[in-house]
């Protein structure tokens, strides 16, 4: 797996969860573009597998980004649904990039994140100057 195929499979992954609602203001963010635009970040992602040391599990407990809505409230984007090969194959990429690269998992996870939120926002500009 190269590094644009791991940021593809997260970044399908996670539009998978739009539109997401806040449970507790009831705001609706229809968009990752939106989400991102409008939610802070807390604190790095997570991958509970790999933070034991699990890159082959049979049953994964996944890995997180928490941001926080407008309210206040903590908003999540997760690995739920993924499939278990595809969270195999992830984590032995992730694991063989923080030999490669001399990264912990909380450092990857970040600049994975940020990949995403510019391309998701670079082309949610380009599409916007498309239309106008």
């Amino acid at each position: 797996m190269t590094e644009v195929e791991a940021l593809r499979i997260v970044r399908k992954q996670i539009e998978r969860q739009f539109p997401k609602r806040c449970p507790k203001c009831g705001r609706v963010y229809p968009t990752l573009a939106d989400y991102l635009r409008n939610t802070n970040h807390i604190g790095p992602p997570i991958s509970y597998d790999a933070e034991m040391g699990q890159w082959t599990p049979l049953s994964p407990i996944g890995t997180l980004s928490v941001a926080n809505c407008a309210c206040g409230t903590s908003l999540v984007v997760d690995s739920e649904g993924m499939g278990l090969w595809t969270m195999i194959r992830l984590l032995h990429w992730a694991r063989r990039e923080l030999v490669k690269r001399g990264l912990t998992m909380k450092q990857l996870l970040v600049d994975v994140r940020e990949k995403i939120d510019r391309q998701v926002l670079s082309e949610e500009g380009s599409e916007r100057a498309r239309r106008d």
